[in-house]
């Protein structure tokens, strides 16, 4: 069994390298086709949800728009997020993407409209 190559560990490394290519330069949604790309293949589990719910019950707590955190990760640069909103913007890039696979999922319609958003509201 130690030869088997563990097929998901790898999916998630490479998906999260993209991830962060495409995250990492500012003004993300300024091609929301890469983007569109990597949250069509996403698969959200169990833990994805538990820390997603958690995360809005956080932005909540602290009187900030879920929509506006997301967009702020894919509009600014790391730096400027991190400085702006006291948060690490890997773990952001995170919660987003889950937060696109979900809308994308369960409402196209906002999750075009989203992600053809150019601005912060």
């Amino acid at each position: 069994m130690s030869n088997v190559i563990d097929f998901i560990s790898i999916k998630n490394k490479k998906q999260s390298e993209q991830l962060q290519k495409v995250f990492s330069k500012a003004n993300s949604l300024r091609n929301p086709q890469e983007l569109n790309k990597l949250v069509e293949e996403k698969t959200i589990g169990v833990k994805d949800h538990t820390l997603f719910l958690a995360f809005l019950n956080y932005l909540e707590e602290m009187n900030i728009e879920p929509a506006d955190i997301f967009l702020a990760v894919l509009k600014f640069p790391k730096h400027q997020f991190e400085e702006r909103y006291q948060m690490k913007w890997q773990s952001i890039v995170q919660l987003c993407f889950t937060f696109l696979a979900i809308i994308k999922e369960n409402d196209p319609v906002q999750y075009e409209h989203f992600i053809s958003q150019q601005s912060l509201h």
